[in-house]
């Protein structure tokens, strides 16, 4: 069976016809089936032509379809949202917004909410290329941007506590600085011989200028206390300073003698000191070091040993004294005896005068 070209152009338009109604069923399912808000918005006046599931429960209980779209949201009023769609309406540009804040309410007289949107406005043709709407796809990402707007502030605030901790922590650690610095300045002005050991071959750390002049020039910075200072060795000092490391105890000493080439000249000094061997200690609480406070006092010393010679010399010579006072009491006591036994003899009368014979 054949047809003719007249007869065949009819059915080629119905055809043309119901392909165009399936095309277009099929895109009205998309839309209908998309899950993202779609809208169509039509003519100049921007009305709501076509809504998708999706839309609609934006604004539940609201009536769209057939309405301006000021007329469905009167709240976009005084909005950027109309003149936007004017625009691409007028332009045929199409306008993407990110995060845009819609001041929209979800049910008919409800109170407007903050609602942010990512959308797209696309200018609508005709088949005679003419723009006759907008078609309009939108996501709402309230929650997303509340939520990400949230962390934001909330690193903000953690941000600025931990500026501010910053600028605690700096401050504590210039005071600490600082602290030291007086501390590390008071030592060194202190009137007392002052050192600190560090480890258990007692590094020198710290040296005072009085404590340094225990051996004139001689560098001992930096060095242990058996390289620095080797005249110690066989006197108590090397073993006290092992102890109170091994121990933590603290060590008092009362009038040391301590031997030490002051001159660095081979020749040992007999001085006598006070002082403390105390143990500092690390963040973990172990012993690191000794601190040492010291005074000389080979004066005091010195001067307390002579007096205590003149002292027991002068106890020799009262017992001498003693000694000779105890003989002359003893002769005194003999001659008072002997006095005595003299007075008690017998005592005679004067001699009587014999007259000389008569001359013849």
């Amino acid at each position: 069976m054949t047809f003719s070209s007249d007869s065949a152009a009819p059915l080629q338009a119905a055809a043309a016809e119901v392909a165009r109604h399936q095309a277009q069923a099929r895109l009205e399912r998309f839309f209908q089936q998309a899950p993202s808000p779609i809208c169509i918005l039509d003519g100049p006046q921007l009305v709501y032509e076509l809504v998708n599931p999706a839309y609609q429960r934006l604004f539940p209980g609201r009536h769209l379809l057939g309405k301006p779209i000021l007329a469905a949201l009167p709240e976009l009023a005084g909005t950027p949202i109309p003149d936007i769609l004017h625009g691409v309406y007028a332009t045929g540009e199409q306008y993407e917004g990110r995060e845009v804040l819609v001041p929209l309410a979800r049910a008919d007289n409800g109170q407007p909410e903050n609602i942010y949107f990512n959308f797209t406005y696309q200018a609508r043709y005709s088949e005679e290329n003419r723009i006759d709407g907008i078609m309009v796809f939108a996501n709402e990402v309230t929650d997303q941007v509340l939520a990400r707007r949230t962390v934001e502030q909330a690193n903000r605030e953690l941000e600025a506590r931990v500026a501010e901790r910053t600028e605690e922590l700096r401050a504590a650690r210039a005071d600490a600085e600082a602290q030291r610095n007086r501390l590390h300045d008071l030592l060194m002005k202190a009137p007392a011989l002052i050192c600190h050991f560090e480890g258990p071959q007692h590094v020198f750390r710290l040296v005072n200028p009085l404590y340094q002049q225990l051996v004139g020039e001689r560098p001992i910075l930096g060095l242990p206390i058996g390289q620095a200072m080797p005249e110690l060795a066989g006197q108590p000092i090397f073993g006290l300073l092992d102890e109170v490391y091994r121990t933590g105890k603290t060590f008092y000493a009362n009038e040391m003698l301590v031997q030490l080439d002051h001159g660095n000249s081979g020749a040992l000094g007999n001085n006598y000191y006070n002082f403390i061997y105390q143990a500092t200690y690390d963040a973990a609480g172990a012993v690191d070091g000794i601190l040492v406070f010291a005074y000389e006092v080979t004066t005091q010393v010195v001067s307390r040993q002579k007096l205590e010679k003149s002292e027991q010399r002068l106890q020799e010579l009262n017992q001498q004294l003693l000694a000779i006072n105890t003989e002359v009491w003893a002769a005194n006591a003999e001659i008072q005896s002997m006095n005595e036994a003299l007075a008690r003899l017998p005592t005679f009368g004067p001699l009587a005068a014999t007259s000389a014979p008569p001359l013849a």
